[in-house]
């Protein structure tokens, strides 16, 4: 096993050499072409990270798979990040894994050198070397993941005023597509605004507004604002007034907050119950009962 951990630790400094060396050179370029303060801005706005994840992507595209690539496309496109590519997120995924192989290794030697360790010692270390990689590569899915759950709750709390806005909109004349653009100014920064504002300009552009609302559906998976979608596409083809439309639905919105609201209140005594019976008990017991057993015990002086 020490030549694996010697094998994957100078592949890992190698690669990592590389990466920055191509990097530098690559900074140096474009400071002689645009200048230090340009080049220092896009740096800072890319990340340090960005170039070299980018370049080992590229060389790490003919091992991802069409799976892998239609799977992390859609997580990168539910969770908002468009300026990310599929192989920075691949990449990623190696460089911890290797990552993690290496400093585990690392630790491992110092505590205990592989010359002295048995046959089962070496057989435990490959299991938990295996189990480190396999969550470190599974971390950057759960960063996505947790942040598609985060856009979700964010749309969902936002979604009752903008809907509000939008039927204010209506109701002073206005048409759906003006209306839209007059809760989007009012509403502030967030997932439900940059996602709107997507597909007003997707409409803009030419695209019809029923296609802009289904890509949008496809980008989100909420199921309140699917709701809302459906409706919206419904009532323009059967050519229903959109007002009546949005109050039905706004009152419909509010009352399911309020019904979440009340199932968060009911589970709040039941998810109390383990901190207190492991906690807060114990304390109380010890409290109350230390001066009666010491009147037990005639320990009083």
């Amino acid at each position: 096993m020490l030549w694996l951990a010697v094998f994957s630790g100078s592949l890992a400094i190698s690669a990592a050499l590389l990466v920055a060396s191509r990097a530098v050179f690559n900074s140096l370029d474009q400071i002689r072409r645009a200048g230090l303060s340009a080049v220092f801005k896009s740096w800072l706005k890319r990340g340090v990270m960005r170039p070299m994840l980018t370049w080992l992507g590229r060389r790490l595209l003919p091992f991802i798979t069409w799976n892998q690539r239609h799977g992390l496309n859609k997580l990168l496109l539910r969770s908002g990040l468009s300026d990310f590519d599929y192989t920075q997120i691949f990449a990623s995924q190696v460089l911890l894994s290797l990552l993690a192989l290496l400093g585990y290794w690392f630790v491992s030697s110092i505590g205990a050198p592989l010359r002295l360790a048995t046959r089962a010692d070496l057989l435990l270390g490959v299991l938990l070397s295996a189990c480190v990689a396999s969550l470190c590569w599974w971390l950057p899915i759960l960063w996505l993941k947790q942040r598609y759950r985060q856009r979700i709750n964010a749309i969902e709390r936002a979604l009752p005023f903008f809907l509000d806005m939008v039927g204010l909109g209506l109701g002073s004349g206005q048409n759906l597509q003006a209306s839209l653009q007059l809760a989007c100014d009012h509403l502030g920064d967030g997932a439900l605004k940059s996602e709107w504002l997507q597909t007003l300009g997707d409409i803009r552009t030419g695209t019809a507004r029923s296609e802009a609302l289904r890509q949008m559906s496809v980008r989100i998976e909420s199921t309140s604002l699917r709701q809302l979608i459906s409706a919206l596409i419904q009532g323009e083809s059967l050519g229903q007034g959109m007002t009546h439309i949005i109050e039905v639905y706004g009152t419909q919105q509010r009352a399911q907050r309020l019904m979440h609201a009340e199932k968060l209140a009911l589970q709040a005594p039941v998810k109390m119950l383990f901190p207190l019976a492991l906690f807060i008990f114990p304390c109380t017991f010890l409290v109350l009962g230390f001066p009666v057993l010491v009147q037990l015990l005639g320990l009083q002086p």
